[in-house]
């Protein structure tokens, strides 16, 4: 077999020139621009090779360059040749930029953060998570893509991002962007972090280059801390006993909110509650619908209730109806104590921490957590995960959600314990 060759040439007449690359094996022969720049007094042109009289530190530069150069073109070849890859002008050029890493376009992912993140979004759309054994759901790819819109928006204002410059300059500069500019909360900023964590994770691993500084702990944000509102066992009762015979709307609300405040069921499973095994002392889940878990749930007498008044069909209803059907129901049970949290301004479509009537606070994720509070401190934390299939300590204790006024409680009641034990002493 004839071994490939590579020779460089300066076909130019001013000075530096930019040698010329040609390639060839067999029929294969092809040409490009080295981007190797000499000057013509340093360069010998019959023997196409640098003189004995250049300088020292230009002949180092200019032999080590092509050294380098032709080792990764022959190389290239090995790969793409016996992979039956088109080998030509265009494949040599490629080479070429390959080897100053140079990239085809500010859309070429190899280089440039957002090509490579909007890759990858729609890889996901195929991509099973080895964890679950699952397809990427459509949310987790929506939330990908909103983190690809900030980027896109931050990218507007300071120029276009390579995967190797997201560095911790990168982190404060953008962070800023969005507490400053975009108003957003802790929280999202540290969902943005983490998602571009991820990405760049994902490019290291593909061969792409990326910095260093990504792992740095300093690479992240504090999440903002949560005011989640839940239902305490007195307001479920008052939500249970609620009288809406007159209206089926809300009437079925309430019983599939039922549904959710016994069995710590995300709104994605009360959804396929109909599909459950439903006997008359428990629920069994072949596998949830985030974690793809099996579950058994004992049915507590409320839901009980519901199922024989339902001959066990729940009702089916969207997402953003139910979230707006149950405000109505808690408001009509009475749960309109002004409360701590966090309501969307539709105009901002930002959170404002504020003080709002109670049942204006609560959604379908109030459920689940109202769920995992009421249970806390009666059974162990272990019990209760099984059933939300949380898979962490620290996971779980995020969704046991006492309030101040609960904890300001708990110590009066220790403080008038402890007074009642004094007085008791004196009278001793």
């Amino acid at each position: 077999m004839v071994m490939a060759t590579i020779k460089f040439s300066a076909l130019g007449r001013k000075s530096p020139v930019n040698l010329n690359v040609r390639f060839f094996h067999n029929t294969i022969n092809c040409y490009a621009k080295s981007n190797i720049f000499v000057n013509l007094s340093d360069w010998n042109s019959e023997k196409n090779e640098i003189k004995k009289t250049a300088s020292s530190d230009v002949k180092k530069h200019i032999l080590e360059t092509i050294d380098a150069m032709t080792r990764h073109v022959i190389a290239s070849f090995s790969r793409d040749f016996a992979a039956g890859e088109k080998i030509d002008t265009v494949w040599l050029k490629k080479e070429v930029d390959e080897f100053y890493s140079k990239p085809e376009g500010e859309k070429d992912f190899r280089y440039y953060f957002t090509p490579f993140i909007a890759k990858y979004i729609d890889e996901s759309r195929t991509r099973i998570n080895p964890m679950s054994g699952k397809v990427i759901s459509k949310r987790t790819i929506q939330n990908y893509s909103t983190t690809l819109k900030r980027i896109t928006e931050y990218e507007e204002i300071n120029g276009k991002l390579k995967t190797k410059n997201i560095n911790l300059d990168f982190h404060r500069k953008f962070t800023s962007f969005l507490k400053v500019t975009g108003g957003y909360s802790g929280t999202v900023i540290e969902k943005y972090i983490s998602h571009i964590k991820n990405f760049v994770k994902e490019a290291k691993i593909e061969g792409y280059d990326t910095n260093v500084e990504i792992e740095s702990n300093k690479f992240t944000f504090r999440r903002d801390e949560t005011i989640d509102t839940y239902l305490n066992k007195e307001e479920i009762n008052l939500i249970y006993n609620l009288d809406l015979n007159s209206n089926p709307r809300l009437d079925g609300a309430r019983d599939l909110m039922i549904a959710g405040l016994w069995t710590g069921l995300r709104i994605s499973d009360l959804q396929n509650f109909n599909t459950f095994i439903v006997s008359k002392s428990r629920i069994k889940i072949l596998e949830t619908d985030k974690t793809g878990a099996f579950v058994e749930i004992p049915l507590h007498n409320q839901l009980k209730a519901v199922l024989q008044k339902r001959d066990s069909i729940l009702p089916q209803l969207s997402s953003q109806n139910f979230n707006m059907y149950i405000k109505e129901v808690c408001e009509l049970a009475g749960i309109t104590e002004i409360t701590l949290g966090s309501i969307k301004d539709p105009k901002t479509n930002r959170k404002v921490k504020g003080y709002y009537p109670k049942y204006k606070l609560i959604s379908s994720h109030s459920l689940r957590r109202s769920f995992a509070t009421n249970l806390a401190g009666q059974i162990p934390d272990r019990t209760i995960m099984a059933i939300t299939t949380h898979k962490s300590i620290n996971q779980f204790q995020q969704y046991i959600k006492t309030t101040q006024q609960e904890y300001a409680e708990e110590l009066q009641t220790y403080w008038d314990e402890e007074e009642i034990k004094e007085r008791n002493l004196k009278v001793v």
